[in-house]
């Protein structure tokens, strides 16, 4: 999902695996090797309700066979497949036609190999979409043409090191690192969390492609974690053609995840959300969704093998 779409998600991107027994999934295409990954990334800023977001989406450099130009495609584990944008590499072919393999009448692209920082990569089948804009070949100039979903890390381990900057795959925490490991839950390329949050045990959803909410959940909440006459910040916000309201609240609280108490500076909810979705969603006990805000101070391991995680922070509360 895109980056200035999943900003106003919504608790829409919860439902998603509320419904995802009705979703096909499909097969995991991407290829390269088992042996340690490191793969840098780096954060695209942007506007929110007026505010300037240092850490609005993460970018993944990529670079394409037969062309010499650096682009970026967003991490986003709320997307379970990878894919790429049309206009873009129609943008690229241009120039550099070898660079680009033909789209086929089902808008899939064969054989697609690119480069994720040093790591080589070959996608047997990508999706492409539709997204206005053609590539600004100025030097340094910033093109997305792309989403590496959860199928980048799929059943394999992984540490997002925020501070560092970088995804480490196929990691293996050393003997030198104390690992307090914890169950999560993974299922149809799903990442959950479970979490402590005013001491009652819920699972949070969590995606990368959501970086504007450290947490986003249901209104009760949301105010129950509130500062006292918290002043409530509301911003018109599009979700998917719809028009909602998203209500941030300040609060000192904390969020338990893995055992380390991470402090949480908003809580936020959507007005216009049905009753229904959010009743759905906390009886699976889905407390709401976390992005990468939660984390800027922290290492996160993911073994989605194993259905395992933990978490290393130098956050304090």
């Amino acid at each position: 999902m895109l980056f200035f779409k999943k900003l106003c998600l919504s608790l829409a991107t919860v439902i998603f695996f509320l419904n995802a027994t009705a979703q096909n999934i499909a097969p995991n295409y991407l290829e390269f090797s088992g042996d340690l990954q490191t793969i840098p990334f780096r954060w695209k800023a942007d506007s929110l309700n007026g505010a300037w977001d240092r850490h609005a989406a993460i970018l993944i450099p990529v670079k394409l066979k037969n062309c010499p130009k650096e682009f970026f495609m967003q991490f986003d584990l709320g997307a379970p497949s990878s894919l790429v944008y049309t206009q873009q590499l129609a943008s690229i072919a241009k120039l550099f036609p070898k660079a680009v393999p033909t789209l086929d009448s089902n808008s899939k692209i064969h054989s697609f190999e690119f480069t994720a920082g040093k790591t080589k990569i070959k996608a047997q089948e990508i999706a492409a979409i539709s997204m206005k804009g053609e590539i600004d070949w100025r030097k340094n100039s910033v093109n997305i043409i792309g989403t590496l979903g959860s199928d980048l890390i799929d059943n394999r381990e992984v540490v997002i090191d925020y501070p560092g900057q970088k995804l480490l795959i196929n990691c293996t925490p050393g003997d030198d690192t104390v690992w307090h490991l914890s169950d999560l839950l993974y299922t149809r390329r799903s990442v959950l969390l479970p979490a402590v949050i005013q001491g009652k045990q819920t699972i949070l959803y969590f995606d990368t492609g959501s970086s504007a909410f450290e947490l986003l959940t249901n209104e009760k909440t949301a105010h129950a974690l509130a500062t006292t006459d918290a002043a409530a910040s509301r911003y018109p916000v599009s979700s998917w053609g719809k028009t909602l309201t998203a209500v941030s609240l300040p609060t000192a609280d904390s969020i338990t995840i893995a055992g380390v108490k991470l402090p949480l500076n908003k809580a936020t909810y959507i007005e216009g959300v049905s009753d229904s979705q959010i009743n759905q969603m906390m009886k699976m006990g889905i407390g709401g969704m976390t992005g990468n805000k939660l984390f800027l101070h922290s290492k996160l391991y993911l073994d989605l093998k194993n259905k395992k995680f933990a978490l290393i922070s130098s956050s304090t509360k």
